[in-house]
């Protein structure tokens, strides 16, 4: 299958996940940020226009080759915002780097 690469406007609609019905400049708008970062780096079919990587802070060196992916650089770029804009998701995520203890294991296996 080959992937179709979108490059995305202030004026497209996301057309997934939970925010599909909404426009980049709704998102950006309401300070949703971390989920527009989020879509870049985890998604291998989105990419963005020069003034919305501008208005999200992602530099020129931050920048994947798409289609593609890259955890290592999303972390990154989540380092430059302030807590307060990242919301538990994102913190789940860098909780599940670590390795997890036998009781955790059993807790989970035991649907805990």
């Amino acid at each position: 299958m080959i992937a179709t690469l979108r490059t995305l406007t202030k004026k497209s609609k996301i057309g997934y996940g939970k925010h599909k019905d909404y426009t980049v400049q709704d998102l950006l708008d309401r300070r949703k940020h971390i989920d527009l970062i989020a879509s870049y780096y985890k998604l291998t079919c989105i990419n963005y226009t020069e003034d919305i990587f501008l208005e999200l802070k992602i530099k020129e060196e931050d920048r994947i080759a798409k289609p593609g992916i890259d955890l290592e650089v999303y972390k990154i770029v989540l380092d430059r915002y302030p807590k307060r804009f990242r919301n538990r998701e994102i913190e789940k995520l860098r909780l599940k780097s670590k390795p997890l203890s036998k009781q955790q294991l059993q807790s989970i296996n035991h649907g805990h």
